[in-house]
């Protein structure tokens, strides 16, 4: 049988050889932490939202936690961040959420060892205004969720940069949303209103979510990026994480490359930062 597989293609090769160590994982982790589900959200785009996203999980399977990255963003950047080519999918997440009969599994795609995504794109926009009139909107995700959470430790929700219905689905089913701010003195006007939606959410729908700020796009060299920290140290005290996520121009340029950052260049600040980030998570999560 070992020869026989050997003889085949090399990509079906690999296929055999993920579904076993996918197979592998799932026997291995029975009874333990399965399917913590953590939102990346923030109401702002170019605070380093979805690079957190792709970089936290990418860093989370290479510590051997199997890992899902789900793109809830029609801009379908995380897919883009990847390398996939979300324009062409034959199956997106806006298919599976919007037919009640489909299952997740039916678009997950491998991408490394311990690494899945679930890929969007522009047809998920729609789907909002589908789901006004549906009576379980807001719990579609969640719902979809549960046949799957026992195959991750880890899954990572990558929201659109709004509060609208896929938003509220995706912090419906998570048990931490980590909020992504912007080292600069601006940013501070818009934590406060991201923290009251949120909390506006989890008390209008009685959810029970852990809440991190983590501070993005840092420059250690000018002194406008320490105010910040310090005032939103003293305002939110331990919801801010330790890890700082350094301004890093490899960060971006791995996201062009479709690579994560622990590919294109592992010694670089942004790898270490994220490096920290996962560990962070590891323990609090």
């Amino acid at each position: 049988m070992r020869e026989k597989i050997q003889e085949k293609p090399h990509d079906v090769d690999d296929r055999i050889r993920i579904l076993k160590d996918w197979l592998y994982q799932i026997e291995e982790n029975k009874g333990g932490k399965k399917g913590k589900v953590l939102s990346i959200c923030n109401l702002k785009g170019g605070v380093g939202k979805t690079v957190t996203a792709i970089n936290l999980s990418a860093f989370l399977a290479a510590y051997k936690k199997r890992t899902l990255l789900m793109d809830l963003d029609p801009q379908g950047h995380c897919g883009l961040g990847l390398g996939i080519d979300v324009e062409n999918l034959e199956k997106s997440i806006y298919e599976t959420l919007s037919d009640g009969t489909r299952s997740l599994t039916d678009t997950i795609l491998p991408i490394k060892p311990n690494l899945d995504i679930l890929p969007a794109n522009i047809d998920l926009a729609g789907l909002e205004t589908e789901l006004i009139t549906d009576s379980h909107r807001t719990t579609k995700l969640i719902d979809k969720l549960q046949s799957i959470k026992h195959l991750y430790e880890y899954i990572i929700i990558d929201c659109p940069p709004s509060i609208g219905l896929l938003t509220i689905n995706a912090l419906v089913a998570s048990h931490a949303v980590i909020i992504p701010v912007q080292s600069s003195i601006l940013s501070l006007y818009g934590i406060e209103k991201i923290m009251e939606t949120i909390g506006t959410l989890m008390e209008d729908l009685s959810l029970d979510i852990k809440v991190y700020l983590l501070l993005t796009l840092f420059e250690r060299n000018l002194r406008e990026s320490w105010i910040v920290r310090e005032k939103i140290q003293s305002a939110f005290g331990k919801l801010l994480l330790n890890t700082i996520i350094r301004k890093n121009t490899r960060l971006n340029e791995a996201v062009r490359r479709g690579i994560t950052i622990l590919e294109y260049e592992p010694r670089s600040m942004g790898a270490y930062d994220y490096h920290q980030l996962a560990r962070e998570i590891m323990e609090i999560e």
